[in-house]
């Protein structure tokens, strides 16, 4: 009976071993594979982080390239609208000098129409008087005396001489005027024809300008068109690096937060101004003061932003991971940020928290509604840069703020 009654707490001890020796191993199993696991999520990252180099290496080089594609648009599109300029002072010009090369048509066309009446008349009057000289010539000098001798009284013989004189004049008179008015005719049309063609040769010369013009405007604007297609293209690309930046930092935050680190790497940028409507009054600055609410002399960390209301958003200066978000001391109501190698932002007094500890933000994005928690005398946004966990690590947040935004600030 004791002998059974031995075997029998043996063979239980036997199995309680036998348990603990399971558990045992498959508890180092799971230790084992957790810290395969995290070694694994390690060698993941350095991977990650190598990747994002090189994506980071891939969009510099793009944005180089987008810079002077958008360079050649500016250029094209100056040079575009220099020659839409040219084209229409050409267009201008031909115009104008159509409308004279039709008045000097005109006058080319009467002129020879009245130069032609003017020759037809001249051509009349010279076959009248050369035939007045051929019946003249067949007469002979006798009939000039025939008309003088018969005369009837010496005033008749007088008057008959001057007429003869008279007549003789009349014809010469008449022959010259009609050859002077023939040669200014003559001069007229061909002054016209001179300048017909020189006004020919202009706007000749002026629509020549304009094709070439519409011809160069034409391979600028098919350039333009490449361009822009070009540009479309690297900015896809852009946003395609952009957007594996993105996947690739979350994913390694994500890596980070499973090994219980919250740390990130810190890649720059300047920070954006932390209040998203008004607040542009800086009611305290960073560095001493006398302390609103215990009267006493001490070194402010950060600076307060006032003129904001109940509510006001306050935003993320720049994108990271949210390390602490709820109260904190006389902090209130706060939300911290890191930003990577030790950077951090912290956002104090907030009437209300609208991220959570862990949360990847990015610039920009809303995490707090502006109120009054903690040591404060109203509405406002404290907000602090920090460099390390040191309580020296403090800077003045203003070293970090756009220089555009810091220009615009107004100090009380």
């Amino acid at each position: 009976m004791k002998v059974n009654k031995f075997i029998s707490i043996l063979l239980i001890f036997v199995f309680i071993v036998n348990i603990s020796m399971y558990s045992l191993a498959t508890n180092e199993t799971n230790i084992q594979n957790q810290e395969n696991e995290i070694d694994m999520n390690t060698d993941n990252i350095e991977e990650l982080d190598n990747k994002r180099n090189e994506i980071k290496e891939q969009l510099d080089a793009t944005n180089i390239e987008l810079e002077y594609v958008q360079t050649e648009i500016s250029g094209t599109l100056i040079k575009i609208q220099e020659l839409d300029d040219k084209i229409r002072k050409y267009e201008s010009e031909n115009k104008e000098l159509a409308s004279k090369l039709e008045n000097l048509e005109t006058s080319v066309k009467e002129t020879t129409q009245k130069l032609d009446e003017v020759t037809k008349d001249y051509e009349q009057k010279e076959k009248q008087l050369r035939n007045r000289l051929v019946a003249l010539y067949e007469a002979g000098p006798i009939l000039y005396i025939d008309v003088l001798l018969s005369s009837k009284t010496l005033s008749d013989f007088i008057s008959r001489y001057y007429k003869i004189l008279e007549i003789m004049e009349y014809d010469n008179k008449l022959i010259e005027t009609v050859e002077q008015e023939k040669k200014e005719i003559e001069l007229s049309k061909q002054k016209l024809d001179k300048e017909t063609e020189e006004y020919r040769t202009l706007k000749l010369k002026a629509e020549q300008s304009e094709v070439i013009c519409k011809n160069t405007k034409t391979l600028q604007e098919a350039y333009m068109t490449k361009l822009s297609k070009n540009e479309k293209k690297l900015n896809e690309k852009i946003t395609k690096y952009k957007t594996e930046t993105i996947q690739i930092e979350t994913r390694i935050r994500e890596i980070s937060m499973a090994n219980g680190d919250y740390s990130i790497q810190y890649t720059g940028g300047i920070m954006i101004w932390p209040v998203a409507k008004s607040g542009t009054v800086i009611t305290s600055d960073y560095g001493t003061r006398q302390h609103p609410i215990q009267g006493v002399t001490n070194f402010h960390l950060g600076i307060d932003i006032g003129n904001a209301y109940y509510g006001t958003p306050a935003v993320a200066a720049l994108g990271g991971v949210v390390t602490y978000a709820g109260e904190l001391g006389s902090y209130g109501n706060c939300v911290i940020i890191q930003h990577g190698d030790g950077i951090s932002t912290l956002y104090g007094h907030g009437q209300k928290v609208l991220t959570q500890i862990g949360a990847q933000v990015q610039q920009g994005d809303v995490i707090m509604e502006i109120g009054s928690t903690g040591n404060s005398t109203g509405p406002h946004l404290h907000f602090e840069v920090r460099t390390s966990s040191s309580f020296y690590s403090r800077v003045n947040p203003l070293n970090y703020i756009s220089d555009s935004v810091y220009s615009q600030l107004k100090f009380w």
